[in-house]
């Protein structure tokens, strides 16, 4: 692969509202993806975002080097509410870009420093460069990283992400953070018909991370959004072209048939049964987030931080009236 050219731009906003999502905010570092996954729906965020073609989102990658000071404006800001916030999901931000230009680590210096939610998805080892920065953010807030593995068959991997790391390495990194106490899990995503959707293949994902210790997994069918759904076709085409006509069947629109879906889910349920995995409750309190009591809690906050600087200014203010009088006394024994 040709190396890729970077564009360093500047940002307007970090925090990013997200619907129709199990979370509400996202944090896109970078815009494009040197990792080259065949089926990345965020191909289509950068196409309509006006950055390039299909085939520029893993050549051209947009850099967007004032993202950590924006973002520290944004979580200072008295409207901001602390909620839950998701790194990567229009890019990885972890992909190679990160060891140059470490926008993601100050991301996550950001969100330590004012002790806010987050969770992660990323296909990269490179987050154990990290480690020291997570671990301490999960001592202080709610921390989920994920990674992405669709396959442990390596013949397979090289042929649908041909720009990432081996999954045998994520996995390793994921070990190191339970080790670390960071919460870490997989994420089989996405699972793809006639590739990755057999009882085998999902269950070789899962025995893998729970081998490495992972205290989730979770799995989601393939979704083929315009743009994505003529990469990835083209895709079956030249590397599956016996299943092209199965696809063309299944993905009329975005989503495959219901049928499908339901079937799938089964299969992922019966795998899960198997392990011990931990159902991930925060996934569903960000569904079911609550301003207005969130609202409640930080008021609170707030007021006794008010209070505690009030009571310190006092003592300061008694500690330079009793110096004051010190110093008039000895004066006037002095005269």
């Amino acid at each position: 692969m040709a190396q890729p050219e970077y564009v360093i731009v500047r940002c307007k906003t970090a925090l990013n509202r997200v619907h129709g999502m199990p979370f509400r905010w996202s944090l896109n570092p970078y815009s494009g993806c040197r990792h080259s996954c065949v089926y990345c729906f965020a191909r289509q965020f950068y196409v309509k975002a006006d950055h390039g073609d299909r085939t520029d989102f893993a050549a051209r990658i947009l850099v967007k080097e004032n993202f950590p000071n924006v973002l520290r404006q944004e979580l200072s800001k008295p409207s901001w509410l602390g909620e839950s916030v998701v790194l990567g999901t229009a890019t990885d931000p972890y992909q190679p870009a990160e060891g140059r230009f470490r926008l993601a680590r100050q991301t996550l210096e950001a969100l330590l420093r004012h002790q806010n939610p987050f969770s992660m998805l990323t296909k990269s080892p490179l987050v154990f460069r990290d480690l020291d920065v997570l671990s301490e953010l999960a001592r202080v807030a709610t921390v989920r990283v994920y990674f992405s593995i669709s396959s442990v068959d390596l013949d397979l991997w090289r042929t649908v992400e041909p720009g990432t790391a081996n999954p045998f390495k994520r996995l390793e990194v994921l070990r190191a953070l339970r080790q670390a106490g960071v919460p870490a899990g997989v994420l089989m995503a996405p699972v793809m018909p006639g590739l990755t959707d057999s009882l085998a293949s999902i269950d070789g994902v899962a025995k893998s991370a729970s081998d490495h210790g992972a205290m989730f997994f979770e799995a989601a069918p393939l979704r083929l959004m315009p743009t994505v759904k003529e990469h990835y076709m083209e895709f079956v085409r030249d590397e599956f072209p016996d299943l092209l006509a199965r696809y063309e069947r299944a993905y009329p629109g975005v989503h495959a048939p219901r049928e499908y879906i339901t079937a799938l889910q089964k299969r992922i349920q019966a795998v899960r049964a198997g392990y011990t995995f931990a159902d991930d409750h925060q996934r569903e309190r960000s569904r079911q987030f609550n301003p207005a009591e969130h609202v409640h809690q930080r008021q609170l906050a707030r007021a006794c931080v008010s209070r505690l600087r009030r009571h310190f200014a006092l003592k300061q203010q008694r500690r330079r009236q009793r110096a004051d009088y010190r110093g008039s006394q000895s004066k006037r024994r002095g005269g």
